[in-house]
């Protein structure tokens, strides 16, 4: 009888200790978690995201975010999504809120989603979503590692509307995590409806260009990059899915695009 009880706690003690080792090695974080979002700069005067009201703030604090996909949404935000100031008038807002708009974010959030499954795995560093084959280990996302000095970025030409998308995620080198313009943070702590403050958020730059009758790239539509904030699931969420793949699915399918201004 006593060795009887001594398999049934041995088996016990076998299923808590593979518990917590999964539980131990989703929850690790290599380097530490991003900077937070909320302290991040965000006004000239140096002063953070969360130290005065402003039109992010206030979006996040609102739970004012669609989600990442072509839907009646992006048509119905066009005036917030595409800034009469920046992009131009109506003609060109109802242009530019098309299926090439979101491919072009997806595509980065993918890419994103993939690096973070990567450097959550200590997997081989790679590009997009590749399986690689180097003997560096995938560093932590534009805190140390190949994104310190390479952007993730894509294009998108979008035929029906006329218009080519080109998206990014600023290397550090460009853009200081310190600045809420810096390509990726953790929340952090906000009021109202603001989502788990894990959560990533993820500014990307955008660049419009108009296409011409041979569909290459002619004239840009913004003059300068105008740059997005998507809110993306917590990075452990991120590291749970299967493959980096369905990382990066997972992060696109989850990313919902702050609407500043509404």
């Amino acid at each position: 009888m006593f060795i009887d009880s001594f398999k049934k706690l041995s088996v016990i003690i076998g299923v808590l200790l593979a518990f917590f080792s999964y539980e131990i090695k989703a929850e690790s974080y290599h380097s530490g978690n991003y900077p937070r979002f909320s302290n991040a700069i965000l006004w000239p005067s140096g002063e953070s995201v969360s130290a005065k009201p402003s039109n992010v703030s206030r979006a996040i604090e609102k739970a004012t975010m669609i989600p990442l996909a072509y839907t009646s949404n992006i048509k119905d935000m066009e005036q917030y999504l595409f800034p009469k100031s920046v992009y131009g008038g109506l003609y060109m807002q109802n242009k530019l809120a098309s299926h090439g708009f979101v491919q072009v974010l997806s595509n980065v959030v993918k890419q994103f989603g993939c690096a973070e499954y990567r450097f959550r795995h200590d997997l081989p560093k790679s590009t997009g979503c590749q399986n690689g084959s180097s003997s560096h280990k995938e560093a932590m996302p534009f805190v140390s590692g190949q994104f310190t000095t390479k952007r993730i970025e894509s294009v998108a030409d979008d035929k029906h509307s006329g218009v080519s998308f080109y998206a990014y995620l600023k290397s550090t080198d460009e853009k200081s995590l310190k600045s809420a313009f810096g390509s990726v943070h953790e929340l952090g702590t906000f009021f109202g409806k603001a989502p788990d403050r894990h959560s990533l958020v993820l500014s990307v730059d955008l660049q419009a260009f108009q296409l011409n009758s041979n569909m290459f790239r002619g004239k840009k539509i913004n003059q300068y990059a105008y740059t997005y904030f998507l809110i993306l699931p917590k990075a452990i969420d991120i590291a749970r899915q299967a493959n980096q793949e369905a990382a990066g699915a997972f992060s696109v399918k989850h990313a919902r695009l702050v609407v500043l201004g509404k």
